[in-house]
C-alpha cells in the first residue's frame, strides 16, 4: 500500500479505544525519554563528554536492570566527591518502580470485555510459580504509570544534574 492509501484507512478505536491508545503511547514516549536520559547520565557519570560515542556503544543495548546497576556503582564511587549523588539508592528505587509500571502496559494486551464494555488486561507471570489474573484497566491507571515514569525521570535529572524540574503532574493540572 502507498502512504496515501494507508492514511485513508480508519484506525479509530482499533485495536482499543483511542483514549487508551493515547495513554499507552504516552507511557511509551515517557519511557523512551527516561531511558535515553539514563543512558546519557551513565556516560556523564563515567566521565565521557556528550560528543563521545563510547558510552552509547557500551550502554545502549544493556538491559534496564544492568543500567541501574551501572548507575548505582558509579554513584557509589563518586558520592564522596559529588554529595548531590547521596540519594542515588532512592532514585534507583523510583526507576525500578517506574519500570514495573511501564512493563504492565508494554507487555500485556488490553481488550474490551464484551459483557461489560470495560477494558480488561490479562496478566501472567511464571517466575518460580504461575500467577495469572484478569484486571479492569481504567485510563487513570495508565496515566498513573505515566506520572510515575515522569517523576522517576525528574528524580534522575535532579540526582545527576542537580536541577529541580517540576513533575508534569504538577505542571499539567487544569486550572
Amino acid at each position: 500500500m502507498k502512504n496515501d492509501e494507508i492514511m485513508e484507512l480508519d484506525f479509530s478505536g482499533w485495536p482499543v479505544p483511542d483514549e487508551y491508545l493515547i495513554e499507552m503511547g504516552r507511557v511509551g514516549a515517557l519511557w523512551a525519554s527516561l531511558e535515553t536520559c539514563l543512558n546519557v547520565f551513565i556516560g556523564k557519570l563515567a566521565g565521557f563528554n556528550e560528543y563521545d560515542p563510547k558510552p552509547f556503544i557500551l550502554v545502549n543495548h544493556s538491559s534496564f536492570p544492568q543500567k541501574l546497576d551501572m548507575l548505582g556503582a558509579l554513584c557509589e564511587q563518586l558520592v564522596s566527591d559529588y554529595p548531590q549523588l547521596t540519594d542515588y539508592k532512592g532514585v534507583i528505587a523510583k526507576l525500578r518502580s517506574a519500570q514495573k509500571k511501564r512493563n504492565i502496559y508494554a507487555h500485556n494486551a488490553i481488550s474490551p470485555d464484551p459483557d461489560t464494555g470495560k477494558m480488561k488486561m490479562a496478566n501472567g507471570s511464571a517466575r518460580g510459580t504461575l500467577k495469572v489474573s484478569v484486571d479492569t484497566v481504567e485510563l487513570a491507571d495508565i496515566r498513573r504509570a505515566s506520572i510515575e515514569i515522569n517523576e522517576a525521570n525528574v528524580a534522575l535529572y535532579k540526582l545527576v544534574l542537580g536541577q529541580t524540574i517540576p513533575p508534569m503532574a504538577e505542571v499539567r493540572k487544569k486550572k
